[in-house]
């Protein structure tokens, strides 16, 4: 986990007891996005589709990115898509794992995750895939 991600959660929970308010904690769907910095297709997702979902849903929806020209990223790319059994023609980037869905390319990315997030929101939320974690 980041140290910013842990500073942020760290104070957070701080302000959370702080106030002395009791509050449940909000429902959030995480998911991992492997990419290649030379693909166009991943530049528009990651430039246009997921921007403006992350300004709608905010700390309820987290996305790690993984550059899979390193090659830990590329090796758990691998792993993740041997698990999730994706079919070879279907192997390339961008590639989005959410839940027990794989999403892939700059169509089905764009047009099934905003229905995946609400899906998953409604149902408390999903944390990363466990072979990702």
């Amino acid at each position: 986990m980041s140290r910013i991600l842990v500073v942020t959660l760290v104070l957070t929970l701080l302000m959370g007891c702080s106030s002395g308010a009791t509050t449940t904690a909000k429902p959030v769907v995480r998911a991992v996005l492997f990419y290649s910095t030379t693909c166009p297709h991943c530049h528009y997702v990651m430039e246009q589709v997921l921007p403006p979902l992350q300004k709608q849903y905010g700390d309820r929806l987290e996305i790690r990115m993984l550059e899979v020209s390193d090659e830990n990223n590329r090796q758990l790319w691998v792993k993740a898509m041997d698990a999730y059994k994706v079919p070879n023609d279907w192997r390339g980037v961008p590639m989005l794992f959410i839940g027990d869905k794989v999403l892939v390319g700059s169509r089905d990315i764009p047009e099934q995750l905003p229905g995946l997030i609400e899906q998953y929101l409604a149902a408390g939320g999903v944390d990363y895939p466990d072979i990702l974690k």
